[in-house]
This record gives C-alpha cells, sequence and structure tokens, in this order.
C-alpha cells in the first residue's frame, strides 16, 4: 500500500470518515487532527516502517501529502540496500 494511501486510512480512522473524504493536501489541523490524534499518528508510522518519527512530525509536515514525501525520502535509503 502507497505510502499516502496508508496514511489516509489512518487518519480517517481517527476522524471516524471515509478515506475517500480526506484530501491528502488538507492540513492535518484544518480536518480535524489534534495532538493526541497526531502523536498516535507519530508512533504508528514508527511501528509500521521501524524508522524515527519525531513528535513534531504532523506540525513539520502539516498534510498527509507532505508526510507522505517525507517518509518516502526516509524510506529510500533502506529501499536501495535491500
Amino acid at each position: 500500500m502507497p505510502i499516502t494511501d496508508w496514511l489516509t486510512e489512518r487518519v480517517a480512522c481517527y476522524l471516524d470518515v471515509p478515506a475517500r473524504d480526506i484530501d491528502p493536501t488538507t492540513p492535518l489541523a484544518e480536518i480535524g487532527i489534534d495532538s493526541v490524534s497526531a502523536l498516535s499518528l507519530c508512533g504508528e508510522v514508527e511501528e509500521r516502517w521501524r524508522i524515527p518519527a519525531d513528535a513534531t512530525l504532523v506540525f513539520d509536515y502539516p498534510t498527509i501529502a507532505e508526510i507522505a514525501g517525507y517518509l518516502a525520502g526516509e524510506l529510500a535509503p533502506q529501499a536501495a540496500a535491500s
């Protein structure tokens, strides 16, 4: 599952809305992600991809698209090594 799709599914779960209703370019704060959900998402990112996800990830990269871009960059060296 591509990173953007996975993030969209997780955010939809936190908001209890269908994933199709989530626009990956809309800031998460605007669609209702609070600090508790943001921290939980960071924990899920760490668990899913086994990379450190700073608690400020959602604030440094405020949209799903931006988080996905960041994660793709972080995961590229791992993919190249395998």
